[in-house]
């Protein structure tokens, strides 16, 4: 099981936000990219480049969750090697 933790937090707007999260295990580490829309949409990016094409261009590189729960499953479960 993953341990994770907030990095940083980047307020867009005062609902919305971008925060880095570290994610590892007692073998690796890596960041992911948390853009929170208002609470209740979550989506993960697995890298910076994939979080500011979303925004620039509108790509859909990421996975969506609807709860914190499910964002908080996800993370403790990811696969790290990827």
């Amino acid at each position: 099981m993953n341990v994770f933790s907030n990095v940083d937090t980047e307020y867009i707007r005062s609902s919305r936000t971008i925060e880095t999260v570290i994610v590892s295990n007692s073998k690796t580490k890596k960041l992911f990219y948390v853009y929170n829309y208002e609470g209740y949409s979550f989506r993960v990016f697995r890298n910076v480049l994939s979080l500011i094409e979303f925004f620039e261009i509108g790509t859909d590189n990421f996975v969506h969750f609807e709860t914190a729960d499910e964002l908080d499953n996800f993370l403790s479960n990811v696969e790290l090697s990827q």
